[in-house]
């Protein structure tokens, strides 16, 4: 029993667990320090662009933390950058929690949707929109087409509970009071004392939650005076309000069993033509733009059409979705799909409109997703990035990070469609380099005859997207874990010994450490590069009825001299010795795509260039 005593009572791996303090950094100011103090291993944190990490190491010699984000593991950032760019998380924040223990959050958003919502209002504060939700939910909890359907139940769930405050305006925070308000608040007299549009909605809507339908109804005469009242002093330049009240208006009415409408007065006071009603509704919040078209359909009649065709160039995915449901109810869909068509051949897009139609691409509209698609969204995101705006954002994220959708957008594509989209892709301005090879690898990947493209009338160009061996591709990656896991540690600690000695203006052992750590960073960034892009294979599958990647050559001059032999491999397996030569090489360029007893010009280093006639062509085989 004593010797059980003492094994309950020794301290556990996490209570014996060292806590790392975070020690002054030099050359930071006092704000920045009292910042770094809070990212100790363990420690949770939030980047803007990477998103929510995990401290995995705070490395003194380097002057930086490893960061394990979700997309970059051990992530090297120096203390300067982490203090200026990092956000720290405490353990029960709701981002934390998401990351340390997704199956009990995901659990949570399917059972238990107002806790969540609690936890995530709490937890993000004045960040709490609706965007801001879906960026930390989605696709962490639930896949991105499964964001409508939790957040349609999220926002029953929330209005049923008088403490959460719902905003009209989706970049407005959601917010959780300590206690709910009290229901003879949302009386009559409230709205009769309200001032301006905006505090007659809100009375307008705390009046629908204190009261039942019959109690709205008895009272709705007086509540729809006041509406009115209120909308005839807004001027010409805010008509926007007038349609935000004449939706308060309808909204009531459904709550109250009545008949959904504008209202005389209203109606006199918006445009009727559907061009003008289209400005109106893009100026009002994102989510009340799909519920008052919708509504503005029944002042237009059967001039319906005009107002969402109107609507089309600068829709957002929500008035998409309730465009769509439109037109399908009417079977119109042909319209819609013609109407798309030419805003897209005409590059007369929005970002969002481009990203709903990639989302939907397998949907009633699925014959736009195709090569003028892709194309459209690189237009759209060079306008973007002129304009200096960020709108464009997620449409940049989704074609790098969904692994599909340029498979399924070019799989109706024909050879000259495919090289279009891949020249247009090299020439963009919209991505930067390493994301811009990311998105040709992806090309050259599915479409390996683009590996090579012609640039002038008769020069060959090649993509930064090379055909090479699974060999030579495990090389690259051999080499970049040695400099990853022991070239740069190693190099760490030399700074770190060298920091050590003082003076670092005349220390040359510091300068010599820096130096090399420049040399070790651009090599893996070069390899990160090359990796990504490159296009691994075997070369099994070469017919070898004419020289191509993976075939052995023989070829004799054309006055009949000796025979030479040479292979035909990969970009990065190149073995003059051997015989064996890259793909890229001028000689191998002279030789591709010829047939037996076919003549070719091989250039030389030395002279002119020499006949030579292929005599046999065989697959390699290792």
């Amino acid at each position: 029993m004593a010797n059980l005593r003492m094994l309950n009572a020794m301290p556990t791996e996490i209570e014996t667990e060292e806590v790392v303090k975070m020690e002054d950094v030099p050359d930071l100011d006092p704000k920045s320090q009292a910042k770094l103090k809070a990212f100790v291993p363990k420690a949770y944190c939030r980047h803007r662009s990477w998103g929510v990490g995990q401290i995995a190491q705070k490395d003194d010699a380097l002057g930086a933390f490893l960061i394990n984000f979700r997309t970059k593991k051990g992530h090297s950032m120096e203390f300067g950058y982490a203090a200026e760019s990092l956000k720290h998380l405490p353990d029960d924040h709701f981002e934390a929690r998401i990351l340390r223990e997704p199956d009990v959050m995901r659990a949570m958003a399917r059972d238990e949707v107002p806790e969540l919502m609690k936890l995530a209002v709490e937890s993000l504060g004045k960040e709490s929109t609706v965007v801001r939700l879906e960026e930390a939910m989605v696709p962490h909890l639930f896949p991105a087409e499964g964001w409508k359907k939790f957040w349609e139940a999220a926002k029953r769930a929330m209005k049923k509970d008088l403490r959460f405050v719902i905003p009209g305006k989706r970049q407005d925070p959601i917010q959780y009071l300590e206690s709910a308000p009290d229901k003879k608040a949302g009386g009559l007299e409230e709205l009769q004392e309200a001032v301006g549009s905006k505090r007659v909605m809100e009375a307008l809507e705390k009046l629908q939650k204190a009261r039942n339908a019959e109690e709205l109804k008895s009272v709705a005469e007086e509540a729809f005076r006041l509406v009115d009242a209120a909308a005839q002093k807004i001027p010409r330049s805010q008509i926007s309000q007038v349609a935000e009240l004449a939706l308060a208006r309808a909204e009531y009415a459904a709550s109250a069993g009545m008949p959904v409408a504008i209202g005389a007065v209203l109606q006199g006071i918006l445009p009727v033509e559907p061009n003008r009603m289209a400005v109106v509704i893009e100026a009002l919040p994102a989510g009340k733009m799909p519920r008052f078209a919708e509504l503005a359909c029944q002042q237009l009649g059967e001039r319906w059409t005009e107002l969402f065709f109107a609507l089309l160039p600068r829709a957002s995915g929500r008035l998409m979705d309730a465009i769509t449901a439109r037109f399908k109810k009417g079977n119109r869909l042909a319209e819609l799909e013609g109407a798309l068509d030419r805003l897209l051949r005409e590059r007369q897009t929005h970002p969002d409109l481009i990203v709903w139609l990639c989302r939907n691409r397998t949907g009633e509209l699925a014959r736009l997703a195709n090569p003028s698609l892709f194309l459209t969204a690189l237009n759209v995101l060079e306008k973007e990035q002129l304009s200096d705006s960020s709108r464009g954002s997620r449409l940049r994220d989704l074609l790098l990070e969904d692994k599909e959708l340029i498979r399924d957008l070019l799989a109706p594509s024909s050879p000259e469609e495919v090289r279009d989209v891949t020249r247009s892709a090299l020439a963009s301005t919209a991505f930067e380099e390493l994301d811009k090879r990311s998105l040709i690898g992806a090309l050259v990947k599915l479409y390996p005859q683009v590996g090579s493209m012609v640039a002038g009338e008769n020069r060959t160009t090649v993509v930064e997207a090379p055909i090479v061996s699974w060999e030579s591709l495990e090389k690259r990656k051999s080499e970049l874990e040695e400099i990853t896991t022991k070239k740069i540690p190693a190099n760490s600690k030399e700074i770190g010994v060298a920091r050590s000695y003082g003076d670092l203006k005349e220390n040359h052992e510091f300068k010599a450490a820096k130096e090399m750590q420049a040399v070790l960073m651009r090599r893996k960034a070069e390899l990160e590069a090359m990796i990504v892009s490159a296009q691994g294979t075997d070369f099994s599958g070469v017919k070898g009825d004419e020289v191509a990647i993976g075939t052995v050559v023989e070829y004799q001059s054309a006055d009949g001299g000796e025979k030479k032999t040479v292979t035909i491999l990969g970009a990065w397996d190149s073995d003059p010795e051997r015989g064996i030569l890259s793909y890229q090489t001028a000689v191998a360029q002279a030789l591709v795509r010829r047939k037996v007893g076919d003549s070719a010009e091989l250039p030389s280093e030395k002279g002119p260039k020499t006949a030579v006639v292929i005599r046999s062509i065989r697959p390699f085989h290792r």
